[in-house]
């Protein structure tokens, strides 16, 4: 409680905030002096609201100091507290998006200054001007020639598609481009332009920066470090809930005809399990030939590739109940088998270039399957044979779809998806459970009215 003593014509208030790290006791003080012609009575009665309003606001933030400035909050976290509860690749990416849209506004503020109302300011700015990025495109695509693109990638240490995209056009970041321009021995001006892009960031993105900075402050507060986030009560950005895009019936009919008649194998097995399985890809590419009883026709989902650094690493899935066993169809077992005898014939004749990571599924000298390779590899399928433009993703919405309507329980899709409850297959699967819902309806009545 503050400490009130009358001084003259003012009274003096003190607040003790406890003992700082170097074992000072941390004290603030101020000074309150009351309107002329209240009596003596009242005017200890109003500087007894003011201290307690004052000591309100020096409770704001007690150990660390009112002085400390977000960045070095962000710091203590990532380094003291994430690696102890969020996985690596959650580190990464947030730090990421604080890096990119937080630390140039709010890293340099100190806490006392990092109100509810300047934080919606800055989600605001993100949501209409924020997404402002720099990018660097090759000024002519064959400074890297056909022929030495996989090379180039091995010697920059990077992935072989990064190459290709920028010879195809695409861009890469400041870091890449520094990287490459170095191993190839030129400076960067003379193999790059600067592309510069600016416009608002989704609701989405806004979103994860929200709760980044939220976990930040959440964490302080419940460490006794500050009194309140100043978060809690922003307003999050309103995020529009489109419907999916995902092939009907039909079209997963036909698209399992046309992976019969092209001749890339292992693109067949792979398409084929997302649909049957409705495996996250990140999941796909982490099966291990272990994971795979033939016997009984069961696939443990036990892992996630994931790309942290640039290096790829098996992770935990996405959530603990994405750790879960999925029963297989025969047709499926047997397009697995074969997919090993396959995978064996390469190795043969790869040679002592097969550098096996033991996956079931490899890129061409057997280490891990780049996931936006496989997702390009799909778009061009799906381009070729006139099917909607989709994400590899949108196979585990397909795949959930055909469940729904084959009538089966949401809690039995739920445990199939390796969702957390019911309750978020149905919030991401609204419209589909609607149309099932629609049908059973029609169904009624068309044997009724019979």
């Amino acid at each position: 409680m503050a400490s009130i003593k009358k001084r003259g014509d003012s009274f003096r208030i003190m607040v003790s905030l406890g003992y700082g790290m170097d074992g000072r006791q941390i004290r603030k003080t101020t000074t309150y002096k009351p309107p002329e012609g209240v009596t003596e009575g009242k005017a200890r009665k109003l500087a007894e609201a003011y201290a307690h309003d004052f000591e309100k606001k020096c409770r704001g933030v007690t150990n660390l100091g009112e002085n400390m400035r977000f960045h070095e909050l962000a710091e203590w976290y990532y380094s003291e507290i994430a690696p102890n509860v969020v996985k690596g690749i959650t580190i990464y990416n947030q730090k990421l998006l604080l890096d990119l849209y937080v630390m140039p506004e709010f890293g340099h503020l100190k806490l006392k200054d990092i109100s509810t109302a300047r934080l919606d300011e800055m989600f605001n700015y993100l949501k209409r001007d924020g997404g402002h990025r720099a990018y660097y495109a090759l000024i002519d695509t064959n400074s890297i020639p056909i022929g030495t693109r996989r090379e180039t990638a091995k010697l920059v240490g990077i992935q072989e598609n990064i190459i290709y995209r920028l010879t195809s056009g695409g861009r890469v970041n400041l870091a890449t481009a520094e990287k490459i321009s170095a191993a190839l021995g030129k400076k960067r001006k003379d193999l790059f332009y600067l592309v510069y892009e600016k416009g608002g960031l989704s609701a989405s993105t806004v979103g994860r920066v929200r709760g980044a900075v939220s976990a930040i402050f959440t964490t302080a507060v419940r460490k006794g470090m500050l009194e309140k986030n100043p978060v809690a009560n922003t307003t999050p950005p309103k995020i529009e809930h489109t419907k999916r895009p995902f092939l009907d019936d039909s079209q997963c009919k036909r698209l399992l005809s046309i992976l019969d008649e092209q001749d890339n194998a292992q693109l067949k097995v792979m398409i084929t399990m997302l649909l049957y399985t409705g495996l996250r890809s990140g999941e796909l590419l982490a099966l291990r030939w272990e994971d795979i009883d033939f016997e009984d026709g069961i696939i443990s989902v036990k892992h996630t590739l994931t790309l942290l650094h640039g290096k790829y690493i098996l992770t935990a899935p996405k959530t603990k109940s994405s750790e879960r066993l999925l029963k297989a169809p025969p047709e499926l077992i047997d397009l697995l088998k074969g997919h090993k005898r396959w995978q064996a014939e390469r190795k043969l004749r790869m040679g002592t270039a097969w550098d096996y990571c033991g996956q079931v599924f490899t890129n061409e000298r057997g280490g891990y399957y780049n996931r936006t390779t496989l997702n390009q590899q799909f778009k061009r399928l799906l381009k070729k044979n006139e099917l909607p433009d989709l994400h590899i993703h949108d196979l585990r919405h397909a795949n959930a779809s055909l469940l729904i309507n084959a009538g089966v329980p949401a809690k039995v899709i739920a445990e199939h998806l390796g969702h957390h409850s019911t309750q978020t297959t149905e919030n991401v699967y609204s419209h589909v459970f609607a149309a099932s819902k629609a049908k059973a309806t029609e169904a009624i009545s068309l044997a009724l009215n019979k």
